[in-house]
């Protein structure tokens, strides 16, 4: 494979015909303002409508072109980190309301599927968390994964303990000596998700969408929020931010805790032989398959660093306090360090594939947390900004409780959601907390 990015940049995920929507023209006024036409803005936007909420989604470039359309694909319910590693951090108690949260998510994910006939692919093929035999010390990885998958059986979750023959056979790579599987965690189409999501909440009674509608300052005018914004200015009584990576360039005081950091991921031809089944994650390399409508099968590959790659940190504004001109120009875009690696990884793992065709390659910015949970909640109280960010690559994990929480919060109404899910995001996600921060680190984009 070679390390020329020229002619790439385009996720796999939104190589598709995409609707457009308008841009705001005028002077507007609603009830809230949503800034952002991701997942989250959209599951958002979907809530306040059910609330009969007059809505603005506003979106600097076009719904869903972000990190929701630059990812795995996959659903999961578990957050990134391990069930044991939650429970030393909080408890058993916690550890079991979190993972059940994420399959309350799931069903509700599942549900807007269902109800609007979303064709996004699709289907419950399982994620499992892979050992590899030429990590260091992965006798002991191993052992305590058995310890894990005893204590999530014994907590109700639907789960399986692979062997090494199940593991190379599943993942499709030798290096598998054993995994985790979590069997009711599905993949989609990412990209025809958010954009069957879009026209949906396009159409909907109370909600008004906008693309190439660039947000450029919200300002608090005693009795009003004004969102300033292709010139125009929006008015309303709150605004929710969902910007994820962004959201420090509106609240500089969440840049500690909302890190941005560069993904970058691959996808090949379409293959004669399936080159694994479901979705798997190891250190420094993860992956899914992806069918194709003749029956053959790409393979999608990403990871291939560490979270510390100086290369793929960014801050959020330069030397002068401005908003670094870096960060979205080549968050966004593959590079060829991290390229570099990516490709190490993936023929270590698939030596069998290292000389297949490469169609697609993408670089996605997305935001981290150091305790790996998302900030929920009430991010200004003075210019009534709520918002939801920090997803540390489980959007698909939060953003409908997430969103049901906020604005059942923002508006005093009833929330779709189990009085646990609001407990849960009310004490461990919510937003300014100091287990969020992230200490000194570095990075080569200044």
């Amino acid at each position: 494979m070679p390390t020329d990015l020229t002619g790439f940049g385009l996720p796999f995920w939104l190589d598709l015909e995409r609707p457009r929507f308008p841009a705001l023209e005028h002077v507007s006024s609603a009830d809230a303002v949503v800034i952002g036409a991701g997942v989250a803005g959209l599951k958002l936007a979907r809530c306040l409508d059910h609330h009969g909420i007059e809505t603005l989604v506003l979106e600097g470039g076009q719904a869903g072109e972000g990190a929701s359309s630059r990812n795995q694909g996959s659903i999961n319910h578990g957050p990134g980190m391990s069930y044991l590693e939650c429970m030393g951090r909080y408890s058993r108690d916690i550890a079991r309301d979190l993972w059940n949260l994420g399959l309350e998510n799931h069903r509700l994910l599942q549900d807007q599927i269902d109800e609007y006939g979303i064709d996004c692919d699709y289907q419950v093929d399982g994620m499992t968390s892979l050992i590899r035999r030429d990590v260091p010390e992965w006798q002991e990885l191993a052992s305590r994964q058995e310890r894990e998958y005893d204590l999530l059986v014994e907590d109700g979750f639907d789960v399986s303990l692979l062997d090494d023959r199940e593991a190379r056979q599943t993942g499709g790579s030798e290096l598998c000596v054993s995994g985790l599987r979590y069997n009711t965690d599905a993949q989609f189409h990412s990209g025809k998700f958010v954009v069957g999501l879009a026209e949906v909440v396009a159409r909907l009674p109370h909600v008004r969408l906008y693309e190439r509608t660039r947000v450029s300052r919200i300002e608090n005018t005693g009795t009003e929020t004004v969102v300033h914004a292709n010139g125009q200015e929006v008015r309303a009584r709150c605004v929710f931010l969902s910007t994820n990576a962004l959201v420090p360039q509106f609240i500089p005081e969440l840049e500690r805790p909302l890190r941005a950091e560069r993904g970058q991921v691959l996808v090949t031809e379409p293959l004669d032989a399936r080159p694994c089944r479901g979705s798997f994650g190891t250190p420094l390399a993860w992956w899914r398959e992806i069918f194709e409508a003749d029956g053959r099968f790409r393979l999608l590959f990403g990871g291939g660093r560490s979270r510390d790659e100086p290369d793929s940190l960014f801050p959020q504004y330069d030397a002068a306090g401005q908003p670094h001109p870096r960060l979205e120009s080549e968050g966004f875009r593959p590079s060829v360090a991290h390229q570099e690696r990516l490709q190490e990884q993936f023929s270590k793992l698939f030596p069998q594939w290292a000389s297949a065709r490469i169609t697609h390659r993408w670089g996605g910015l997305q935001s981290f947390t150091a305790d790996n949970l998302p900030e929920i909640g009430l991010f200004d109280a003075d210019r009534r900004i709520y918002g939801i960010a920090g997803f540390c690559g489980r959007g698909n994990c939060y953003s409908d409780v997430g969103a049901e929480r906020l604005v059942a919060d923002a508006f005093d109404r009833p929330a779709r959601l189990s009085q646990t899910g609001r407990s849960l995001i009310d004490s461990i996600m919510r937003p300014h907390r100091t287990a969020a921060e992230w200490g000194n680190w570095r990075c080569l984009n200044d």
